[in-house]
């Protein structure tokens, strides 16, 4: 059973959060208190940081996890200074905890449908190691964690999803405030995919809505 562990050193932000994940457990997850992250940790799993434990010892230590093979989402209940490469989204405080859950139950549904690899023009995504390799070069691209979640997202469609879904969807915001994070996001992705812009754009925008370009009518890539 994939684990869902609460870390955080205040006793009471840990009581509180967990007789709310009690109420409205995530279905197929093991909760696991602690005050401080632990050396060990199961594959797949869930991770509430409270945000005086996010710094460089704690970095250490999800970084040691992902080095001995450890698929895990990192979220930090408060404001985050750790990079996007480590934490899956963050949670200002004080927090709204009806969202929190809202957003676990979603990343909790992505984990249990994650892992299976994505094929998308000459791109194979590798959603568990987040990464991307070109079939036609050999060339292995690392993503960061938002990067892997969007491309999965989009490649999991059938159809074009709209802007206000995906900044919902992936990173928890409103879709009705102005931000640039999702354009911003796509340009890096495109950057990589494609370093010297020469090729067909694979991540395609129509009419406020984006979508992988296999997923084209005419099956185009």
């Amino acid at each position: 059973m994939p684990e869902l562990h609460l870390i955080a050193a205040d006793a009471a932000l840990r009581a509180a959060i967990a007789e709310q994940l009690k109420i409205a457990p995530l279905a197929g997850f093991d909760l696991r208190e602690s005050a401080s992250p632990p050396a060990e940790i199961g594959d797949g799993a869930l991770v509430l940081l409270d945000a005086p434990l996010a710094g460089k010892s704690a970095a250490r230590i999800l970084r040691a996890w992902r080095e001995a093979g450890r698929r895990a989402k990192v979220f930090v209940l408060g404001e985050s200074e750790s990079d996007d490469d480590i934490v899956a989204e963050s949670f200002p405080k004080p927090l709204r905890l009806g969202h929190l859950l809202a957003r676990l139950q979603f990343h909790a549904q992505a984990a249990r449908a994650q892992g299976e690899p994505l094929a998308f023009g000459p791109f194979r995504l590798e959603p568990a190691l987040r990464q991307i390799t070109n079939a036609d070069s050999g060339v292995t691209i690392r993503l960061t964690e938002k990067e892997t979640s969007l491309l999965e997202y989009l490649g999991r469609s059938e159809t074009p999803i709209a802007r206000e879904e995906l900044l919902a969807m992936i990173w928890g915001y409103d879709g009705r405030i102005d931000t640039h994070t999702l354009e911003t996001h796509i340009y890096r992705l495109r950057r990589k995919l494609d370093p010297a812009g020469e090729g067909e754009a694979l991540i395609v925008a129509e009419g406020g809505a984006y979508r992988l370009a296999r997923l084209s009518a005419e099956g185009a890539s």
